[in-house]
């Protein structure tokens, strides 16, 4: 682990993580949520890309382009943050420099969240970008589905329910450290979990909570069905996939149970851990070289398939 490396994660232990802790003693308060993502507006971002706005049914998205770019594909960025916090402003930083590392268009959803709306809008939303981006000619095998941490949970369920919904299935998922299992046991009970630069157990606990719990909204309470879980849904159909996640981080079980029930279905997955990274290292892609040298894998990995499959239409 680099210094760089150990810098992050001792500057998380010492800050972020007390503050959850603090939150999950009481998650129902009225937390300013949307001050953490405008704290992103002091990140910079990677010259020579524009953006636009895109606005969806039920949320808006925004275009990230490279001014030059070839080819009509795309990633559909999917952030995380809990489920309660994100947007463009907290991730633009990070999704400037895979646009930039890439060389392609990045199409950023700003989901419906927490509290005050339910997993399961988020996932609506997801999957009603992945039709716009269908609707405006890109083919399918020409999108990538990418998330962090509650957007590597969103990447898998977006690309389940929209294969349940008919569509066809994208060309390659990528999903940096994500939640796959809403059942915070196998999290909780292994030894990652005491050694976790971010959250504490009890984050995790009250996160879970949260998230399964009714929300307000034309579906009565009695009849609230909890979040799935990518790791128990059916996984056949889906498109190559890479994970990579810390061996030091609580969502590390998560990681590996994944990659498991993906093999199982027999949908091509491709496993990295990192020693000793905090939760989404490749957020600081700009100052840890770990988290350089995993972007620049991401980058890989996607031109691999993506220029694969435009292999097979060109010899189909």
């Amino acid at each position: 682990m680099s210094a760089r490396g150990q810098l992050v994660a001792a500057a998380l232990r010492a800050t972020v993580k007390p503050l959850l802790s603090i939150w999950a003693r009481w998650p129902e308060l009225p937390w300013p949520y949307d001050l953490v993502d405008h704290a992103g507006r002091l990140l910079t971002v990677a010259p020579g890309q524009y953006r636009e706005r895109v606005e969806l049914n039920q949320c808006t998205a925004e275009w990230v382009r490279p001014v030059e770019v070839s080819g009509n594909r795309a990633i559909l960025y999917l952030h995380g943050g809990g489920f309660y916090v994100g947007h463009q402003h907290l991730h633009r930083q990070m999704v400037s420099r895979i646009c930039r590392d890439v060389s392609m268009p990045v199409l950023t959803v700003n989901y419906r969240m927490l509290p005050q709306n339910s997993v399961e809008d988020a996932v609506a939303d997801c999957v009603d970008a992945y039709r716009y981006l269908l609707q405006s000619g890109i083919r399918p095998e020409q999108v990538v589905f990418m998330g962090d941490s509650a957007g590597g949970y969103l990447v898998f369920m977006t690309a389940i329910c929209a294969l349940e919904a008919g569509l066809p299935a994208p060309g390659a998922i990528v999903a940096l450290s994500p939640l796959t299992n809403w059942d915070h046991e196998p999290k909780l009970s292994a030894p990652t979990a005491d050694v976790c630069s971010l959250f504490p157990r009890s984050a995790i606990r009250a996160l879970t909570a949260q998230a399964t719990a009714a929300r307000p909204g034309p579906v009565a309470p009695s009849h609230h069905r909890a979040p799935r879980s990518p790791v128990s849904e059916n996984l056949s159909g889906l498109p190559p996939v890479l994970i990579q996640a810390s061996t030091t981080e609580m969502l590390s079980p998560d990681a590996r149970m994944m990659a498991g029930r993906l093999m199982h279905y027999r949908v091509p997955c491709t496993l990295q851990f990192w020693d000793k990274q905090v939760h989404v290292f490749q957020a600081a892609a700009g100052f840890v070289p770990e988290a350089r040298q995993a972007i620049e894998l991401v980058a890989d990995f996607i031109h691999e398939c993506v220029a694969a499959q435009a292999r097979d239409e060109a010899t189909g």
